[in-house]
C-alpha cells in the first residue's frame, strides 16, 4: 500500500520485559515501522502497578508521533485481586480451578483485567489512528480478545496469530469450546510449521507460517578461530538430567583437549546450571551470566565456537533454534530436535547436532573442535531473518484487508 499500513499488534508481554514472549511482536513491529508502515504495539505495563497513560495524552501522542518507530502503548490491568492470585496458585486447588474454569467459561480467558484496562483505549485508537487490521498473538487468549473487540469498533479485519501450544495452554475440556469462540478471525499466523498442524486440530481458519527470525546479514559469517574456545549455553534449562549430560560430556571431552576453554550460559536458570558446573572447576573457565539484552547475546553467540541449547520436547518449535544457527557456529541441540528444525538447518547450510546421551554429547564436540566451522549460505539464511518473514506477513495484511483470507 502506497503510504503503509496502519495496523495494531496486541501482545501481553511488554517490550522492554526480559522474556523471549515480547521478541516476536516487538521485532516484527520494529521492522515494518522502518519500512513506512504506522505500527500501535498494544500490551500491558511492564509492572502492573505502573501508570495508565490518559486516553487525552493518548490521542495526543498519537498525533505527534515518529512513525519510524512503533507506538508503544501499555495499559495496565483493572484490580481483580482474586483472578490475579488463581493464576499464581495462591488458591487452594478446588478454588483455584473454578476461578479459572469460571473466567475461562464466561469471559474466555484468565487475563481478563488487562482485557479491561485495555478496552479504554479502543476509541481512541479507533478515532485518531483508524486501524486497518489488528493482529493479536496467542501468549493468553485475551491477547485475542482484545484483538478481535478493537477490530469489531473500527471495523477492520483481525489475524490471529499461534506462537504457544494451543491445547498445551487450555484446560483440558475448554480447548475445543473456546477455540470456537474465534471463528472470526480473518487469518491466522502461525510459529511454525508444528505450529500449524496443532492449530490446524482447533481452527478452521487459512494458516500461514510466520517465523521468529534474527537480523539479517548482508554477508555470510567470517570464519575464525576465537581466542578461547567458547561453548555458551542459552536460554531456559528445562530438564536438570538434559543439563547433566552436557556438562558430563564437556567433562569427558575437555581432557582431550589442548586449547583454553570457556563453559559460559546466558539466561534466567544461572543458579541451576552453577550448580552443575562446579563439576567443572579447574578444567575450564566458567562464565555465568544473566538474561542479557539481545544484541549483547547475539554478539556472543557469535563470538563462540560452540552454541547450545536444552530442547523443550513439549515445545512444537524453538525460536533459539534460528537464533543459533544464523551467526553460522555449530549448534548442539539436547535431546534431540524436530524434523522441521533439521530440515531448516540443512537449508540454511548450518551445523545442528543431535545428543540424547552425554557420550554423544562428547563425541561432538570431539568432531566440532577438529573441524573447520560450516559454510552458511547468506541468501537462504536470511529467508528465516526478521525482515524477510516481515515480508511475508505484510503480504498477508495486505491481502486480508483487500478482502482475503
Amino acid at each position: 500500500m502506497k503510504n503503509g499500513l496502519r495496523a495494531v499488534f496486541v501482545n501481553h508481554s511488554h517490550p522492554d520485559k526480559k522474556h523471549v514472549s515480547a521478541l516476536r511482536l516487538t521485532s516484527f513491529a520494529r521492522v515494518l515501522a522502518a519500512r513506512g508502515h504506522k505500527i500501535v504495539l498494544f500490551t500491558e505495563t511492564l509492572n502492573p502497578d505502573d501508570p495508565a497513560p490518559s486516553v487525552t495524552q493518548t490521542q495526543t501522542d498519537l498525533g505527534g508521533h515518529d512513525w519510524t518507530q512503533p507506538f508503544v502503548l501499555p495499559c495496565p490491568p483493572k484490580p481483580a485481586p482474586l483472578l490475579a492470585r488463581a493464576r499464581v496458585g495462591g488458591l487452594g486447588f478446588g478454588a483455584r480451578q473454578c476461578v479459572l474454569g469460571a473466567s475461562y467459561l464466561f469471559r474466555s480467558g484468565v487475563f481478563t483485567d488487562w482485557q479491561e484496562g485495555a478496552r479504554r483505549y479502543f476509541p481512541v485508537l479507533d478515532k485518531s489512528f483508524r486501524p486497518q487490521i489488528v493482529w493479536g498473538t496467542f501468549g493468553n487468549t485475551d491477547a485475542w480478545n482484545i484483538a478481535r473487540g478493537l477490530a469489531d469498533l473500527s471495523g477492520c479485519p483481525w489475524i490471529a496469530d499461534v506462537k504457544d501450544n494451543w491445547s498445551a495452554f487450555l484446560p483440558r475440556g475448554f480447548a475445543r469450546l473456546i477455540a470456537a469462540r474465534y471463528r472470526d478471525a480473518a487469518h491466522m499466523t502461525v510459529y511454525s510449521e508444528g505450529h500449524r498442524d496443532e492449530a490446524d486440530r482447533w481452527f478452521s481458519q487459512n494458516k500461514t507460517v510466520i517465523y521468529s527470525g534474527f537480523n539479517e546479514d548482508s554477508r555470510p559469517p567470517i570464519p575464525q578461530e576465537p581466542a578461547q574456545f567458547r561453548i555458551l549455553l542459552t536460554g531456559s534449562i528445562y530438564d536438570d538430567a538434559c543439563l547433566a549430560r552436557l556438562i558430563g560430556g564437556i567433562r569427558d571431552w575437555l581432557p582431550g583437549f589442548a586449547n583454553d576453554v570457556v563453559f559460559s550460559y546466558a539466561g534466567n536458570d544461572g543458579e541451576r546450571v552453577k550448580r552443575q558446573a562446579q563439576s567443572l572447576q579447574g578444567l575450564c573457565e566458567i562464565d555465568i551470566r544473566d538474561f542479557l539484552a539481545y544484541d549483547e547475546l547475539i554478539a556472543l553467540q557469535k563470538a563462540s565456537s560452540i552454541n547450545v541449547y536444552i530442547h523443550n520436547p513439549r515445545s512444537l518449535f524453538q525460536h533459539k533454534t534460528l537464533e543459533l544457527l544464523a551467526p553460522g557456529v555449530p549448534v548442539i541441540a539436547i535431546p534431540g530436535e524436530s524434523r522441521e528444525a533439521v530440515r531448516i538447518a540443512d537449508e540454511m547450510g548450518g551445523r545442528l547436532l543431535l545428543c540424547d546421551t552425554q557420550d554423544q554429547v562428547c563425541s561432538a564436540l570431539q568432531k566440532i573442535s577438529a573441524d573447520a566451522r560450516p559454510t552458511v549460505d547468506i541468501d537462504k539464511m536470511n529467508a528465516y531473518s526478521w525482515q524477510a518473514q516481515a515480508g511475508n506477513l505484510t503480504r498477508i495484511f495486505e491481502r486480508v484487508i483487500g478482502g482475503g483470507a
